[in-house]
């Protein structure tokens, strides 16, 4: 027979991993945390990972979906720096096995499984257009991808697996009834 402990732990791993921390919107497997701090330029938009987090890369259309509801207003958001498969970024890549082919990566060195670039874009404008915005509609009903300088102000979004997003147990039964142990 199982025990009251062991089916409350139970209980409590499922709930952290069905659920979000505070200020997380939950989709599919992951947790999203819309920023709004227009002064940050992409590089500061990386704090993400000081939140345990990484800045989006949009796997699919549905994900791209859901998070152009959330991106509404015609705003900007910082999405994870987009890379041309170059010289260099092979370099690098391959410092990190990760497989090495034609396209584009994410800048965690994933390749790009979906894109969604506006007309015209990327256009790596004078050379110099490195990083990667998503732009929502007004009515948020739709959105698209421009490739743009990364001293650029914009919001961002940041992403982090459900697995990973503490959530705190619930208090205790007390021995008393009608109190609760302290928090």
């Amino acid at each position: 027979m199982i025990s009251v402990e062991i089916l409350l732990l139970l209980c409590v791993s499922l709930l952290a991993y069905s659920h979000c921390d505070q200020g997380y919107l939950l989709y599919g497997d992951f947790c999203y945390q819309f920023v709004t701090e227009r002064v940050k330029k992409w590089q500061d938009a990386e704090d993400c990972l000081a939140r345990g987090a990484n800045l989006v890369s949009v796997q699919s259309q549905e994900e791209e979906e859901f998070l152009s509801l959330y991106t509404q207003s015609g705003r900007r958001r910082w999405v994870r720096r987009v890379l041309k498969g170059g010289s260099s970024l092979k370099e690098a890549l391959h410092l990190l096995n990760v497989p090495i082919n034609a396209g584009y990566f994410w800048s965690d060195g994933m390749p790009v499984t979906h894109t969604n670039w506006g007309n015209g874009e990327p256009n790596n404008h004078e050379g110099r257009e490195d990083c990667v915005e998503m732009v929502s509609s007004t009515s948020g009903t739709s959105s698209w991808w421009n490739d743009l300088i990364c001293d650029a102000h914009q919001d961002w979004i940041c992403m982090i697996s459900k697995a990973k997003t503490p959530i705190l147990p619930p208090a205790p039964p007390s021995p008393v009834p009608g109190t609760l142990f302290p928090q």
